[in-house]
Parts: C-alpha cells; sequence; structure tokens
C-alpha cells in the first residue's frame, strides 16, 4: 500500500470495523497480483483463506473486467487460475488449513501472497471454550508458527484482516470492556476508529505494518453541482506511524484519491 509495497517475508495487518472497505481492497489486491503483466499486474499467485465468507468470486471478476477493460470469459479465466481459494470455520481448522497449505506455497513458485480474511474470526468462539489466556491463544499460536515459517522458507507476503471489536461507546462501557478482556489490550485512536489490541503477543510480534481502516461520508467539490456528499475511506498505518492513504470505492474496484 505504501509506494514501495510490501517486501518477501513481511506480515501486514489490516485493522477495522464492518463497512471500511477491507475486504475490498483485499480484492484490490488480489486483482493486482494475478493480472498479467500487460495490464499492470503481478502474474503472481494468491491463497485466499475465507474464514469470515466475506470472499465475492463476482465481485472479484467486476473488478478483473475492469482492469482488463474486457468482459472475455477466457482472459478473467486465465487470471482466476492463478488463485486458490480454501475456507475453514473453526480456529482448529484453519491451524489445519493453513498446514496444508505448504504443498501449494512449495510447489508453485508463482504463489506470492497469502491472504486470511480474518485472522480473528474464531476469537470469541475460543474465549468461550477454555477459561485460561494460554488455552485461548493456542491455536492462534499454532497459526503464527505455520504463518512465520511460510514468510521465512518462501519469502511470502501475509495480509490478514482483524476486526475491530468495539465501535463508538461511553467510556464507562469502554473500560468495562477493556478489563473483562485481558490486562494486555492496548488501544490506538485513529481517526474514528479505535484499535484495541487483543490478540496474542505472538500475532503482534508477527505483523510488520498494521493498517487502521476508516470510514468518512464528505463533501465532493469536485462535481459541477458541489456539496454532493461521498463515501471515502482511508488505510493508516500505526506500526509503523506516518502513512495514509485515502480512496474511494466504485463499480470497477478501488480509486485512490489525490493519484
Amino acid at each position: 500500500m505504501a509506494d514501495a509495497g510490501p517486501k518477501s517475508g513481511d506480515a501486514i495487518e489490516f485493522y477495522g470495523p464492518e463497512g471500511t472497505a477491507k475486504t475490498e481492497m483485499l480484492l484490490h489486491l488480489t486483482a493486482r497480483c494475478i493480472l498479467p503483466t500487460s495490464q499492470g499486474g503481478l502474474e503472481a499467485g494468491v491463497v485466499f483463506v475465507d474464514t469470515d465468507y466475506h470472499f465475492d468470486i463476482l465481485r472479484l471478476v467486476t473488478v478483473l473486467e475492469g482492469r482488463l477493460e474486457t468482459t472475455d470469459e477466457d482472459r478473467v479465466k486465465q487470471c482466476l487460475r492463478r488463485l486458490y481459494i480454501v475456507r475453514c470455520n473453526s480456529s482448529e481448522q484453519l491451524v489445519i488449513t493453513l498446514h496444508s497449505l505448504e504443498h501449494i506455497i512449495a510447489s508453485s513458485s508463482e504463489v506470492s501472497l497469502l491472504i486470511v480474511d480474518s485472522i480473528s474470526a474464531f476469537y470469541w468462539l475460543d474465549r468461550s471454550t477454555d477459561d485460561s489466556i494460554s488455552g485461548q491463544e493456542l491455536n492462534q499460536r499454532r497459526c503464527v508458527d505455520i504463518l512465520s515459517r511460510y514468510l521465512s522458507d518462501y519469502g511470502i507476503v501475509l495480509i490478514a484482516t482483524k476486526q475491530a471489536l468495539f465501535g463508538h461507546k461511553s467510556r464507562k462501557s469502554q473500560k468495562e470492556d477493556s478489563t473483562s478482556l485481558s490486562p494486555k489490550v492496548e488501544k490506538t485512536k485513529v481517526e474514528n476508529v479505535e484499535h484495541y489490541e487483543y490478540m496474542s503477543h505472538a500475532w503482534q510480534n508477527l505483523i510488520k505494518y498494521r493498517y487502521v481502516f476508516s470510514r468518512a461520508v464528505k463533501q465532493d467539490i469536485s462535481t459541477e453541482q458541489g456539496g454532493k456528499e461521498m463515501t471515502t475511506f482511508s488505510a493508516t498505518t500505526i506500526k509503523p506511524g506516518g502513512h495514509k492513504c485515502e480512496f474511494t470505492v466504485t463499480e470497477r474496484g478501488i480509486s485512490f484519491m489525490g493519484s
């Protein structure tokens, strides 16, 4: 997302509440990878682990057609051959799924991006099945062990989304939630979104870049009428801080503002 782009072995986290275009950004990056170089793509393989069941293949096809400037079915299929999609519905299944992906990553040199949407999908389920923090985070740590090895052994890039657990609340309710999670909860305010850190230390240490996604409604001064409202999104780094990009979501996909 930064100008230089991620490097081999980087782990990136997208954090934000529902409706802040995290999955849309994942589709944008997926399309960028699987598109041919002649169309500004990378001709690289992508493994997409869908734990939230938000992945929309028809939406991806629409984005691809917009970038290819054609509805030619064969050209779209050629791009989609570089995409591997897997789904799972528990943290145990996620561990097994990630472990089983090694044969795809090892046998296909073109695979360069692994996406997990989202890494926090089973957080509350795991919390309800074990009273100890160690037990609740067991499968998180197992996932991190596997992912860390893939990053170092195969040089792929990892991008994972993490859901925001809180919206706008009173100070009293926020204090109650903070104490009910665990002693290690940390928060950072970015735009209109508060980032709460609730994942295991193993996950926190794995992440190199963290983007907080937010949504805003602004006045569109680019039209002749002026004053028309438009929905914009932003992704701001807090690990490390200092970089922010703004974008809109159109029928053809993401359009970065100021570019």
